[in-house]
């Protein structure tokens, strides 16, 4: 049974970037950290169980070619409204460690606040059943420090959801969950290789209920979800954002 909605959500149409996760050195003068310049547009979407891979077609915003000429392991961009969060998204290669982009920067100095990234356990596609993004809680609102005003209900409730371009797509995530969960690697400490296993992940979502919660019981195993991951003031603890997908959306480039 087809779902019809109309939503509105925020397209960011024009952003200038020249280093989105490195810091100012301490050593010499550097650009600052991020430009960027949006304007809100509102869009009529009708969204169904099928996912939109034809026509339309919208004009890709990111410039990823600039960002490859910083860090060529750069494979997406992540855009939450209302928030500061406007980052690459970044996967380490083979030669790398893991976690390389936890304490490296886009302009290859080493560091905090790091990158926003993901670990090679995921595709770069992001058609995995669950696919985890992390991100420093950077005190000076870097990073994913902002996954924190989730906590706020009417924040939850009026920011529904997050934005993600590849080269060739732009994704929509609708978030249906914002809470404190543990440092447990998730990746590995669920089985996300069987449809089983990742049934059994979903229940212990649903069952959770220390957090704030969208229509989580309509989480099937036909859906991707992306997981946005940050530190609390708590070492043994994260905070976690969680999404569905519910549009994709051809790009070109000018």
């Amino acid at each position: 049974m087809k779902l019809k909605k109309y939503i509105t959500y925020f397209i960011i149409i024009s952003i200038l970037i020249l280093s989105s996760c490195g810091k100012k050195s301490d050593v010499e003068e550097t650009t600052e950290i991020k430009q960027e310049t949006t304007e809100v547009i509102t869009t009529e979407l009708t969204t169904t169980e099928e996912l939109t891979t034809e026509e339309p077609m919208i004009e890709n915003p990111i410039d990823f070619t600039s960002l490859w000429e910083q860090d060529e392991n750069v494979y997406a961009y992540i855009v939450i409204p209302d928030t500061n969060i406007s980052y690459p998204i970044l996967q380490s290669d083979e030669e790398q460690p893991e976690d390389y982009y936890l304490d490296h920067n886009l302009d290859g100095s080493s560091g905090y606040p790091g990158c926003i990234y993901t670990q090679r356990l995921n595709s770069e596609d992001f058609d995995d059943y669950n696919t985890v993004i992390y991100g420093h809680n950077m005190r000076n609102g870097d990073g994913f420090h902002d996954l924190h005003q989730f906590r706020e209900e009417e924040f939850f409730n009026q920011n529904e959801y997050i934005y993600i371009y590849t080269p060739e797509y732009m994704l929509t995530y609708q978030i249906f969950g914002a809470y404190v969960f543990t440092d447990v690697l998730i990746l590995a400490a669920y089985d996300f290789e069987t449809e089983e296993g990742y049934q059994e992940y979903l229940d212990m979502v649903k069952n959770y209920g220390n957090g704030i919660y969208r229509d989580v019981d309509t989480l099937t195993t036909d859906d991707r979800i992306i997981t946005l991951s940050t530190c609390t003031n708590y070492d043994p603890e994260r905070y976690l954002v969680q999404a569905k997908l519910v549009d994709k959306i051809k790009t070109y480039t000018k």
